[in-house]
């Protein structure tokens, strides 16, 4: 697009569609290809490529179809939606995508297979070709899908088998493989993408904006503090490095910048941010605002209630609560006069003495004798 060429560029750098030409040539990548393309030369059947969301599996597949489509000797079929409600449904869709029936409609299980069957005696042994089914997202594929192309495998001569099988899936199918022994048995060759670490992230980001720079102009520029940024964000993942970056060119645009920093990046993550996540995180404040409330609604009615409960009731609670108040009082007290409350004066001049309801307490309470000398309770029996 012409809005591009701002920062002096032909073309969007960061499409999410696989363009073959943006290809990054990671280590892992390149060795999948060639381990792929090997087996699929030698025609050893089943090849599985298993990788999380967005590890660049469709690219991959793209990139493969590429390479080999310049060899006469190489026919490609591509399954991008294996998700099929039958057996029928998904072995009319194998024969015509291939050639082998011309109309589907009415034709048998078996006679499906047949017809696949000869087809591919005729393409793999009479014509010398090599026939290669790729299957993209192939952690859809039914229980009734694998058994089918299990027994496709078995179509096969003395010396190669007549239909190659390269599955890209996610990390799912490897429940199906275990499923399967008599499936998995059969695979050739099974890759497993993983992320890129800084290193490769910080190439592929140079290696788009070069493909897409005009010649002899200076390119976008992501400082380093604005790649440590969007690897931490997206930890590798190729598709999330990609779709933060296209909003950093388009950030870049707006500002009318040519160089991304880390604040830059920054604000192009919050505006990423899902409005679900924020409604979600306020509703979750919101609660515990109120949780808080109530917890101290209902403390102050048990502080009201506690408080309500009458001196004079004799019951162990309000006593000990007394007895409490005689014996933590004191301790405000200067050491000259250690135990002297108003309470216990005002019970001597009264004539008064310590109520003999609580033997609990009387090795700790002194008391007053009649000349006015302070000394010990005796002591109850233990």
């Amino acid at each position: 697009m012409s809005y591009f060429t701002i920062l002096n560029l032909d073309r969007e750098p960061f499409s999410n569609s696989p363009e073959p030409e943006f290809f990054f040539e990671a280590s892992q990548h390149v060795n999948c290809l060639q381990q792929l393309e090997i087996s699929i030369r030698l025609r050893r059947g089943l090849n599985v490529v298993i990788g999380d969301v967005g590890t660049g599996k469709t690219t991959l597949s793209r990139m493969l179809i590429r390479k080999l489509h310049g060899d006469d000797a190489v026919e490609f079929h591509l399954l991008m939606d294996p998700d099929f409600g039958g057996p029928i449904q998904f072995l009319a869709g194998i024969a015509r995508m291939m050639g082998a029936v011309e109309s589907a409609y009415g034709l048998s299980e078996w006679q499906l297979k047949e017809a696949i069957k000869q087809y591919l005696f005729r393409r793999g042994i009479d014509e010398d070709k090599v026939v290669v089914l790729i299957i993209d997202e192939g952690q859809k594929l039914p229980g009734f899908c694998i058994e089918i192309l299990r027994e496709f495998l078995n179509y096969e001569t003395n010396r190669f088998k007549l239909l190659q099988i390269v599955i890209f899936a996610q990390s799912e199918f490897n429940t199906i493989l275990e499923r399967r022994e008599n499936f998995a048995d059969r695979m050739n060759v099974c890759l497993r993408l993983k992320p890129l670490d800084f290193t490769q992230m910080r190439r592929m980001i140079e290696h788009r904006i070069a493909q897409a720079s005009q010649a002899g102009h200076e390119p976008v520029e992501f400082s380093l503090p604005a790649l440590g940024a969007i690897y931490l964000a997206t930890k590798g993942v190729p598709r999330k490095v990609v779709m933060l970056c296209h909003q950093v060119i388009l950030a870049m645009i707006v500002r009318n910048r040519s160089r991304a920093g880390w604040f830059l990046v920054q604000s192009c993550l919050r505006n990423r941010t899902p409005r679900r996540r924020k409604r979600r995180a306020i509703g979750w404040g919101v609660a515990a605002v109120l949780a808080v409330a109530v917890v101290a609604f209902l403390t102050g009615i048990s502080i009201k209630r506690d408080g309500a409960v009458d001196p004079g009731e004799r019951t162990a609670t309000a006593y000990q609560a007394r007895i409490a108040d005689k014996t933590v009082y004191p301790l405000a007290a200067s050491p000259s006069s250690p135990w002297q409350p108003a309470a216990a004066i005002a019970g001597s001049t009264a004539g008064t003495t310590a109520p003999s309801a609580a033997p609990l307490f009387r090795r700790s309470l002194p008391r007053e004798t009649a000349g006015g000398q302070q000394s010990k309770a005796p002591s109850g029996p233990d």
